[in-house]
Formats: C-alpha cells, structure tokens, sequence
C-alpha cells in the first residue's frame, strides 16, 4: 500500500484494522466510496472515476483480508456493501470478545506457584486484548485488578498495595519481586516478615539498608513504625 501499513484482519483486532483502514482509505482519497452508494446521474467521466475509485478500494480491503475472510468475501465488488458486511460480522464478535477480555481483566488472580514476572506479563497481555478490542484499560485500572487477584505468599503484600492506590505496574512488579526473594529466603527472615506489620525489601543483598514497602524509603521513622518497632521489642 504504498508504505500505508494496514494489519491483516483477524477475529480479534477489527477496531484496530477498522482505525488503519480508514486512515488508509482516506489517504488514497477512496473512503468516499465506502460511506455511499454510486450517485444517480454522474457524467460519463464522473462514473468512470468512482468506478476506479470503487474498484481500488475494494482491491485494498481485500488485500488486508486474510485468506478465510477473502474466500468469505470474493463476490463482492461494491465497497459500500463489503465495508458494511465487514462491519456486521465483526462487530458482534467483537462485541462478545469485548465482554470477556474485561471478565478476563476483573477475574484475574495469580496461579499458584505462579511467577511475579509471569502474573504481570500475563495481566498486561489481558489490557493489551482489552485495548486491541476497543476497551480502555487505564493504568490504574490494571493496577487495582492486578492487586486485588494478589493472594498466597502476596497476600499480605495486597493488603499494603490495597492502601496504596498511586503505585505503577512497574513498581507493583518490583515489588512482587521483592516479596518472591523475602519468600525464598532462610526461614527466619520469613517469620520475621510474616510477623512484621510493615513490609521492607532489601536493596542490596550483602547491605543493612531496606526499603520500606508502603513509602519506599530506606529505613522509615514514621511514628506509625515506630510505634510497631517499639512494641515489638517490649515484647521480646
């Protein structure tokens, strides 16, 4: 197409193709002809011209079919009537494909033994169909739904990250991470992270300095940790 690149159409990317079509279409000057039917009462030259017209957009939307829907769609040579078939086969399906990509987004939990890197991965795939099929996912939508499937050896992390609204999934992840090497560490530090009411992560492997879950600073002296660090000794 002359560099305009269109995407093969599938049964799951026809908003996508839907937006480059168009933008294609109106580039070469032939949407016209996929919006209304041949005029009545054109002068020879004037009929000439939407007859090319017609036939180069029919020739471009074919091209970018794949070779089931081409089949599918061979008869048809008008551009009108086979951008509205085009239409009315896939809005339905996509449609219901809508519907379900966002179950899929609402319903996401973490598997078990499932990785960080692989829960997050796959929570950006399902945004990533969401958006494919014409429904915003925004990033604080995928935040939410991502920590609310948290569950397991994350469940305490989710209850933190519950209160903690502004995060990214960048630093969900990284902190998912942090949470998986605290977990897989000698049992002692495992109790004591069961048992502390504030999360840390370490920076460094062979450093003292810890990261605090909620603030993200290195050893915090809020009153509120204070508090939990003081009453944890006089229990000792």
């Amino acid at each position: 197409m002359d560099r305009i690149s269109v995407p093969e159409l599938t049964g799951t990317n026809y908003f996508i193709w839907l937006l480059k079509m168009q933008a294609a279409l109106s580039l070469k000057r032939l949407d016209s002809v996929t919006t209304q039917m041949k005029p009545e009462g054109l002068s020879e030259k004037d009929a000439l011209e939407w007859e090319q017209k017609n036939s180069d957009a029919v020739a471009y939307i074919k091209l970018s079919l794949s070779d089931e829907q081409a089949l599918q769609f061979a008869a048809e040579n008008n551009a009108k009537i086979l951008w509205d078939k085009i239409k009315s086969t896939f809005t339905g399906q996509t449609e219901d494909r809508k519907i379900d990509a966002g179950n899929e987004l609402k319903n996401l939990q973490i598997n078990s033994n499932e990785l960080a890197n692989d829960y997050i991965a796959r929570a950006r795939g399902i945004a990533t169909k969401c958006h494919s099929l014409g429904l915003d996912v925004s990033p604080r939508e995928l935040v939410y739904y991502t920590v609310r499937g948290l569950k397991g050896k994350f469940a305490k992390v989710r209850d933190i990250l519950k209160t903690q609204r502004d995060k990214s999934i960048d630093e969900v992840l990284e902190i998912l991470r942090e949470e998986e090497t605290r977990f897989n560490s000698p049992s002692s530090t495992r109790a004591e992270g069961r048992s502390a009411d504030v999360f840390y992560s370490r920076k460094y492997k062979n450093s003292g300095m810890r990261l605090c879950y909620v603030c993200r600073r290195p050893n915090p002296k809020s009153k509120g940790k204070y508090h939990i660090q003081s009453k944890e000794k006089g229990a000792s």
